[in-house]
């Protein structure tokens, strides 16, 4: 007589379902600025989470990407992630450097939807050239940041140092002496 192996069928236990998200999301309050900003200065992006129930309320903490797109230079990019506070407020900073449109979104995460927030545009402007002259800051003196006297009348641009530079009442002042000649003042020969 022959025995024969019985072999029970392999039994598989399915992981637990996770339920899709339910949660309608949305980034309320969203803002990227100011909408004009100079080169090295801050551009702050901040906005808050809600979901919908009977109606929007806080999400609570969740997490929060940021995306760059510098005018059609690059494509859209994530550049930072961080999370909300329990109210679901995020606010961040970053250094100016060109020209884009921020915006923020919101991954799905448990019953919440994923979501993205509109787009901000933000422009990046250089810095305005410092000036390199002014007027007196009194009858006989010039601001710290433009100390050379220049003289109308004469034509004649004194130095702090130089033997009539005490005696003399400017009439405008400079920053530097390339300044001085370029408005058509000539160094004082003593």
């Amino acid at each position: 007589m022959a025995i024969s192996a019985f072999v029970a069928p392999a039994v598989v236990i399915a992981a637990p379902a996770q339920a899709a998200p339910t949660v309608t999301t949305r980034v309320a309050s969203f803002s990227a600025g100011p909408s004009t900003v100079v080169r090295g200065n801050a551009i702050t992006v901040q906005g808050q989470m809600q979901g919908y129930g009977r109606a929007w309320v806080k999400t609570g903490t969740v997490t929060a990407v940021v995306y760059f797109d510098p005018d059609g230079a690059k494509p859209n990019a994530a550049v930072r992630t961080l999370k909300t506070s329990t109210t679901g407020y995020f606010r961040t900073t970053f250094p100016a450097s060109v020209t884009g449109k921020w915006s923020v979104r919101m991954p799905a995460a448990g019953a919440l939807k994923g979501t993205t927030s509109g787009q901000a545009t933000v422009r990046v402007v250089a810095p305005a050239p410092k000036p390199t002259s002014a007027r007196p800051a009194s009858t006989w003196n010039c601001p710290a940041w433009a100390p050379i006297k220049g003289n109308a009348p004469s034509g004649i641009y004194h130095l702090p140092g130089q033997r009539y530079y005490s005696r003399t009442t400017p009439e405008v002042c400079f920053a530097t002496e390339r300044a001085a000649v370029q408005a058509g003042y000539r160094k004082s020969k003593v």
